[in-house]
């Protein structure tokens, strides 16, 4: 039994708690790059872009690549680069992706004609 004013806690209170304290331990060293990687390929975390240094989300924080490896940002840093990742997402959605050299043009009708044509004519 509980003792008066203590206050009993309950299994799914204490795995939260647990859980809570084993995040705080992750997102406070620095991930190995390999770990980031392998988190990437398994799609358990998200690259803003394709671009040299962007940032990637994992477990609810942004997360940036320094020299001892990818270090979690903090909460204001993290509100601050979502508001910017929404905004960079609806402009890369609002332009497309770049047109592929080889099949950029592949639905217009040729315009050039073949001399064999032309003397035809």
């Amino acid at each position: 039994m509980a003792e008066s004013g203590n206050p009993t806690v309950t299994w799914a209170e204490r795995m939260e708690l647990l859980k809570d304290s084993a995040q705080q331990r992750v997102v406070s060293a620095p991930m190995p790059a390999a770990a980031m990687e392998q988190l990437l390929a398994e799609g358990k975390s998200d690259a803003l872009g394709e671009f040299e240094g962007s940032p990637v989300r994992y477990m609810d924080r942004w997360w940036r690549a320094g020299e001892l490896g990818w270090a979690a940002l903090d909460e204001a840093a993290t509100a601050d680069i979502d508001l910017h990742a929404e905004r960079y997402r609806a402009a890369t959605a609002a332009i497309g992706a770049p047109p592929d050299a080889d099949t950029a043009h592949a639905d217009l009708p040729s315009t050039r004609t073949d001399r064999s044509e032309a003397g035809a004519a």
